[in-house]
């Protein structure tokens, strides 16, 4: 066919003319062309094989169980398709590839099967985007595409790569129900709308590396075996279990504060003190406790902040110190030497006269503090009323245990000043308040 050289010096290809290759079984190879009419494949007679779906994705995505089977190569590349494609229940058998090409009008792949590559590298789809359903065999490449109209991949398999670097989705966009055998890769990808990928299965790691996230982003129920990275992703509010990605998230510190800071937004305070416990853990595990500038009091003070309160969101430490300190003095009190003191009997003074070679008198003073064997409750009775700041009643240290009961009169302070700045904290956060 002859150029059309009125406006564009692009050759002008009728979609009827690659239709008709297509049912003749040739391949299909055109690079820089304008493709004028619908390419739609619902009309031609193919072979077909079958596949099971449900009825319910048959009348939910508008896809059967008989495939037309398209064995032709199909490469149309920095070309422009003004008309509709409809390439919807097929299963191509070789590779296809549209990079660069231009989709002006609704692009249908529907309940497709592609057996081989699907390279839509730097496609422009100007309007809706059909991919539910569909299913790659072979690696998905959507590096650098951008979708003006609906993105639907609901439902979608990806079992190769399934390549979105760069990508830009500039209207609603779901991959619900999607399916990511193979690594997932999203990073500097672009969601201007909101971005649904509720119940999606990712087998292999995930990757959200810049990601950018301008609307509302929906992960619920979605499942992650492998590795999530969210590095350096810009969010609005991320809907998400954190159960869900505990165990898989990526250590990075800006990717924790983002998401801390989203949980307390979306009111998921339980989340949001989990992620922040975890990310101190975490950020903990990778400081060493002798740097180039000597010893690290930063990682002590950390620690201490672990096993005294859990960093502030864990009241556990707290009642487990409480409880240690109760039954260790208590133990140390009944279990003490006599001789380096011990509890003793408060009582009243006496006076005792004895006489000396029969003339002399000599008066003996006792105060009534005499040392005694405590019993095991005296002794958790003591150790109690010490570390909550009270005075036991007929009980008083005497010898060492004098220097025990200052301890754990301090340790008592100590723990009630944790447990209320922790409270609080936990209280403030559970009403949607910063914390005192």
């Amino acid at each position: 066919m002859e150029p059309d050289t009125s406006s564009d010096q692009r050759p002008v290809i009728p979609a009827s003319e690659i239709l008709a290759k297509i049912k003749r079984g040739e391949d299909v190879e055109y690079d820089g062309v304008i493709v004028e009419g619908d390419l739609d494949i619902s009309g031609l007679e193919l072979p077909t094989a079958h596949v099971d779906r449900t009825e319910h994705e048959n009348r939910a995505f508008g896809v059967s169980n008989e495939l037309k089977v398209i064995s032709s190569q199909i490469m149309i590349t920095d070309s422009e398709i003004r008309g509709k494609v409809i390439f919807s229940n097929i299963r191509f058998l070789g590779i296809i590839k549209f990079t660069g090409a231009k989709f002006g009008d609704v692009a249908s792949f529907n309940g497709a099967e592609f057996s081989g590559e699907a390279n839509f590298w730097s496609a422009q789809f100007s309007s809706d985007a059909h991919f539910d359903e569909t299913r790659f065999s072979g690696n998905a490449s959507f590096v650098g595409a951008e979708f003006g109209g609906l993105a639907i991949f609901e439902g979608a398999e990806f079992s190769g790569k399934a390549d979105f670097w760069w990508a830009q989705f500039s209207n609603f966009v779901t991959f619900r129900h999607a399916q990511f055998t193979n690594n997932a890769h999203f990073p500097n990808a672009q969601f201007s709308n909101y971005a649904d990928f509720r119940h999606a299965q990712f087998d292999d790691n995930a990757t959200f590396t810049y990601a950018q996230f301008s609307d509302y982003a929906d992960f619920r129920g979605s499942e992650f075996d492998k590795s999530l990275i969210l590095n350096d992703m810009k969010l609005v509010r991320l809907y998400v279990s954190w159960n869900s990605i505990r165990n898989n998230l990526d250590y990075d510190g800006p990717a924790y504060q983002a998401l801390i800071k989203n949980f307390k937004v979306i009111e998921q305070f339980d989340d949001a003190d989990d992620c922040y416990y975890q990310y101190r853990k975490e950020s903990q595990a990778l400081k060493k406790w002798y740097d180039e500038k000597g010893f690290n009091w930063s990682k002590l003070l950390d620690w201490v902040g672990f096993v005294s309160c859990g960093y502030g969101v864990r009241l556990g430490p707290i009642f487990f110190w409480v409880l240690g300190s109760f039954l260790g003095f208590a133990s140390l009190y009944k279990l003490l030497p006599q001789s380096y003191g011990g509890v003793a009997e408060s009582g009243p003074s006496t006076v005792t006269m004895e006489t000396m070679n029969n003339s002399t008198l000599l008066l003996t003073f006792s105060s009534g503090d005499g040392a005694i064997s405590p019993s095991w409750g005296e002794c958790l009775y003591f150790s109690f009323t010490a570390l909550t700041g009270g005075t036991p009643n007929g009980l008083h240290p005497v010898g060492l245990c004098k220097y025990a009961v200052m301890i754990e009169g301090v340790l008592g302070y100590l723990f009630l000043a944790l447990f209320v700045s922790s409270w609080s904290c936990w209280r403030g956060r559970s009403s949607g308040e910063p914390g005192l």
